[in-house]
């Protein structure tokens, strides 16, 4: 009985070198390559968007209702560009979720003005599936 006990346990165990190191999505070079495309190519970014796209526009004022059926069409889109922190006033951050997809938030340094992108990989490849528009949230 010992035996065995030992046997699985010295199966059980894992020797650190053989641990696989998962990579987060957005530290692939495949969700990077799609990323540098989607900021710098027009039709290649208006061709990985999930139209109608769920989000949300920026508020205009302290009295802005926004409206929770809003999306955002290929006639209202504006395009997005390469990201930049303007000498570091903004920063990124990304969140993994379960399903494929990832979050990118981007905010000001005081954290009032905050813009979200989903991502999602769909049947198709990536895809933007939601943009909250750069606001005071």
């Amino acid at each position: 009985m010992i035996l065995i006990n030992l046997i699985f346990l010295l199966t059980g165990c894992k020797n650190s070198d053989s641990v696989e190191q998962t990579v987060a999505l957005y530290d692939t070079e495949e969700f990077k390559t799609f990323l540098d495309s989607f900021s710098r190519d027009s039709a290649f970014q208006i061709g990985h968007i999930a139209f109608p796209l769920e989000g949300m526009p920026a508020p205009k004022d302290s009295t802005y209702i926004l409206d929770p059926d809003f999306r955002w069409t290929p006639q209202t889109w504006v395009l997005h560009k390469p990201y930049d922190d303007y000498n570091g006033t903004f920063s990124r951050s990304y969140i993994d979720l379960a399903g494929g997809i990832v979050i990118e938030r981007v905010s000001d340094n005081s954290g009032l003005y905050t813009m979200e992108r989903r991502f999602a990989k769909l049947s198709v490849g990536w895809n933007l599936i939601y943009y909250r528009e750069m606001g005071k949230y």
